[in-house]
């Protein structure tokens, strides 16, 4: 198992990637998202992602809206969606992320010009 890096608004471990076990063809990671924090907006060009709520709850933006997710609840971003987490409780958020592809593509954006509120 790799090590916590730490990433704007909270820390991500990764668990599997080609990196880790090459060619295993899927990331998976854990993420934690600190309080009152929002990670980056981003996009993932060659993958789709889930993310799984493991504690605490979040809002999630997929392409065009916020989504509140707690402990049990699931999402899928797909491929080349715009997104971001963010943890508007007073506890860390906790969750697992899987992609589709074992060497993600991150590009990160630029708020102003994908306008959420």
């Amino acid at each position: 198992m790799s090590g916590s890096n730490k990433i704007p608004g909270g820390s991500m471990t990764w668990l599997m990637e080609n990196t880790l076990h090459p060619g295993v063809g899927i990331s998976l990671a854990e993420m934690i998202v600190d309080p009152g924090q929002t990670s980056e907006l981003h996009r993932h060009s060659n993958c789709s992602e889930v993310l799984y709520v493991l504690e605490g709850d979040i809002l999630q933006w997929i392409g065009a809206e916020w989504i509140k997710l707690g402990a049990g609840d699931r999402c899928v971003i797909p491929a080349n969606s715009a997104h971001q987490t963010r943890n508007p409780g007073p506890k860390p958020a906790k969750m697992i992320l899987v992609y589709s592809d074992g060497q993600r593509d991150y590009e990160k954006m630029d708020p102003a010009t994908h306008l959420h509120s």
